[in-house]
């Protein structure tokens, strides 16, 4: 069998050589949807955007739930093998990094698996459907101290937002009294869609809140530090739909469609977050606003190249003098990346790509990734959070310790 290998630049037969050390990374990816196929795609360039940063990266082995599904994604991307079980797989003595873009119900399982079989993690968020599903795969974790566990929270790694967190720990905005992040998103507001995983609580663990939300809550507390208290309020609009395109026959929706929630951070700032499938007329709209003592910042995912900057400290005047807000050009200032120029304008996909190096970056370094098992569990802990104060109409309610 052949498989894809950055070696040489070259296609090298599946089994060739030691992958020992940090000299090459065996890479697994466990589910192809759209998702494990954007990863596949990004392990496959990261070559051509940083030349010569990474150990060579080799695709071992696909696994799905079918074998022809499997077969066509070994044929599509080059893997060494295709298989239907995480057994296998993890079995790979020359497999050093299982990528897990699964649905949120079988994240712990694999992971779990992953980790004993002394694999490196790179999960999809959320970490898992549940609270307790997440507490199990830290736990897992701290059994394998050698181990990297890396999260996908690609919204970090748009420039822009990384020149936020800049502004934000150099103390230019100041003491931050407020703050509002939305992600939302289109598609889901018409009755006639049908039933997916992700609108089955046993299978997604919930909605909006999770699916969309979760990135909301990173960026949070990316920027902020931790949620100390949420108020949280969660809609389901239409509660049944076709079990199929075009059935007759309808299941049960058991997640939210909308979710909405203040907050109080330990820092001080309170803020608001809605994550919502329904916002008819948006595309991808993530966007944030911090309000501070000394400035002002925002970020919308729909502009990308830019992030907005005011600033209290230039001077005021005559026609308004030099205050006012400001976009900052922050394209694809990546400092480790060669290729495309830092000035071409971003694209969804590039923030992915980032993450993905970043995490492979840590293994060869032998640190901890960023996000981490830590980002993952905390967002977890705020979406529980969120639940439990909808089911009790809004109450105030803490974010628990890990």
């Amino acid at each position: 069998m052949i498989c894809w290998s950055e070696t040489a630049g070259r296609i090298v037969t599946g089994w060739e050589g030691k992958m020992d050390g940090t000299e090459k990374i065996g890479i697994g990816v466990v589910g192809y949807g759209m998702i494990g196929r954007l990863h596949t795609m990004n392990y496959r360039q990261l070559r051509f955007l940083y030349p010569g940063a990474l150990p060579a990266l080799v695709l071992r082995a696909v696994c799905t739930s079918r074998e022809e599904t499997a077969r066509a994604a070994q044929e599509e991307a080059g893997f060494c093998t295709a298989v239907t079980e995480t057994e296998p797989l993890v079995a790979d003595t020359e497999l050093d990094v299982v990528d897990v873009s699964l649905p949120n119900n079988l994240h712990r399982p694999v992971v779990e698996a992953a980790l004993a079989a002394g694999k490196h993690v790179y999960c999809e968020k959320p970490l898992a459907g549940t609270i307790e599903d997440a507490r199990a795969i830290k736990n897992a974790l701290d059994r394998a101290p050698s181990v990297r566990f890396g999260m996908v929270f690609q919204n970090r790694f748009f420039p822009a937002v990384m020149k936020a967190k800049e502004i934000i720990d150099e103390g230019r905005v100041g003491r931050i009294y407020t703050y509002r992040a939305e992600y939302l998103h289109t598609g889901y507001q018409s009755p006639e869609r049908p039933l997916s995983w992700r609108l089955r609580k046993e299978e997604g663990g919930s909605g909006a809140l999770a699916d969309l939300g979760s990135h909301a809550i990173d960026l949070v507390r990316y920027l902020l530090g931790e949620f100390e208290t949420v108020q949280g309020h969660l809609e389901t609009f239409v509660t049944e739909r076709p079990i199929a395109h075009g059935a007759s026959a309808k299941g049960a929706v058991t997640v939210d469609d909308v979710a909405w929630f203040r907050a109080t951070m330990a820092g001080g700032a309170v803020g608001t977050v809605e994550a919502s499938r329904f916002a008819t007329g948006t595309v991808d709209n993530l966007r944030f606003w911090v309000y501070g003592e000394k400035g002002a910042l925002h970020f919308d995912l729909m502009d990308p190249n830019y992030l907005e900057w005011f600033d209290e400290s230039l001077a005021g005047g005559s026609y308004g003098g030099e205050r006012g807000w400001r976009r900052i050009q922050t394209v694809q200032y990546y400092p480790d990346a060669k290729v495309p120029p830092a000035r071409s304008p971003i694209g969804w996909n590039r923030a992915h790509t980032e993450n993905q190096y970043q995490f492979l970056k840590a293994i060869a370094e032998e640190r901890d990734p960023s996000p981490g098992i830590v980002d993952g569990l905390r967002a977890q802990l705020v979406i529980d959070a969120v639940e439990r104060s909808a089911v009790q109409n809004g109450r105030v309610v803490a974010v628990m310790p890990e």
